[in-house]
């Protein structure tokens, strides 16, 4: 039975099937022939995880990153960050890193941060001569540091999943 759960979703990801239905088959099939389960109460065991209201804070961060992104909250922050780097040299990378904290933290979630600067800080970034890659670069790693700063939604995940 495990070669089968191995199997059938590697067969289709060859096959080229969507990742969504690749993992909804394996889930059917783990559900239907390995739990012990009646089918009954499948639809329990699958929603019962749902019903906890520290979820309710994903959606909410992704909500906050994008009305900060509509808000214009994204330009001020850079515009804060490059005031405080002020006139050293790179101010505009060190800026981008800062800004990119300071947003994380606010809207908990690294790809809203990532989004919400990237439209702004990308175009500047490659106007000052730093190049596409090494902009591209800089903004990815810098949104890679914002799910450390609490309250992210990594952090809230963890806290749900250790029971904290």
């Amino acid at each position: 039975m495990t070669a089968a759960l191995f199997a059938v979703p590697g067969a289709l990801l060859v096959l080229g099937a969507p990742v969504f239905l690749v993992f909804l088959l394996g889930g059917v099939l783990a559900i239907a022939f390995v739990l012990p389960l009646p089918p009954l109460v499948v639809h329990q065991v699958v929603f019962g995880g749902l019903d906890n209201y520290a979820l309710l804070a994903v959606p909410f961060f992704v909500f906050a990153g994008e009305l900060m992104n509509r808000s214009g909250m994204a330009g001020r922050m850079i515009a804060w960050a490059l005031a405080l780097t002020g006139r050293i040299p790179g101010s505009l990378g060190v800026a981008t890193v800062g800004a990119s904290a300071a947003m994380g933290a606010v809207s908990g979630s690294s790809v809203a941060a990532v989004a919400a600067l990237g439209k702004t800080l990308y175009p500047k970034l490659v106007e000052a001569g730093y190049g596409r890659e090494r902009s591209a670069g800089l903004l990815a790693s810098s949104g890679a540091i914002d799910i450390i700063i609490p309250p992210s939604i990594a952090m809230i995940l963890y806290g749900l999943v250790a029971e904290q």
